[in-house]
């Protein structure tokens, strides 16, 4: 019998639609469920960025929504080279939230209307210390949500399931309000991927 297989359908189909990565899919599908890019959305962060398909997919939003004037503002610990129209990326550490400050304040932005993380620490395999790390890496951009996203934006956080997670999705809750937090693990995702999306609406 016939097995589809997932991964490498997301991975060919990338390459078809000249994607860096599967991870465009992944917010495609948040996107189609929770409408977080819409007309007003004139200015994105995204965290962890590299190899910068969820970028790619902005931008396609913007076109898609007609908004000719926005940007988007990727930061990565790794170097990213997008030529793309609206688009800045820079080599910084989200832990230096002055840097991430600085970064928006040159480009005369205050806060954002989206703050998309695909952020990931090295992953060694073992999945509650993945996991672990991952929330311990998370600490560096509560911060970052708390104080540089618009009252009314909106965001989409990579998490994986496991020790801290449950604690993470009640923080968000708490912070901001239980009805506007949402999960979702998108088909598109690997099967055995611990992977899972905390976002708000």
């Amino acid at each position: 019998m016939f097995k589809f297989d997932y991964q490498d359908h997301y991975f060919k189909q990338a390459k078809k639609e000249g994607y860096k990565a599967r991870s465009a899919f992944k917010l495609e599908e948040i996107q189609n469920k929770f409408h977080l890019f819409d007309k007003t959305t004139k200015t994105i962060l995204d965290i962890g960025c590299a190899p910068g398909s969820r970028i790619q997919y902005a931008v396609g939003q913007m076109k898609k929504n007609d908004i000719s004037e926005y940007k988007i503002l990727g930061v990565d610990i790794q170097d990213v080279n997008l030529n793309l129209p609206g688009v800045k990326t820079y080599k910084a550490d989200i832990q230096d939230i002055d840097r991430i400050q600085e970064i928006l304040a040159e480009n005369k932005i205050e806060k954002v209307d989206i703050i998309q993380s695909d952020m990931a620490p090295n992953t060694i395999g073992v999945k509650d210390v993945d996991a672990m790390r991952l929330f311990g890496l998370l600490e560096y951009v509560k911060p970052i949500l708390k104080n540089l996203l618009k009252p009314e934006g909106k965001f989409v956080i990579k998490v994986f399931m496991g020790p801290g997670f449950e604690e993470f999705v009640k923080e968000m809750k708490d912070i901001f309000g239980g009805k506007h937090i949402k999960t979702l693990k998108p088909i598109s995702c690997r099967k055995e991927s611990k992977e899972i999306y905390v976002i708000k609406i």
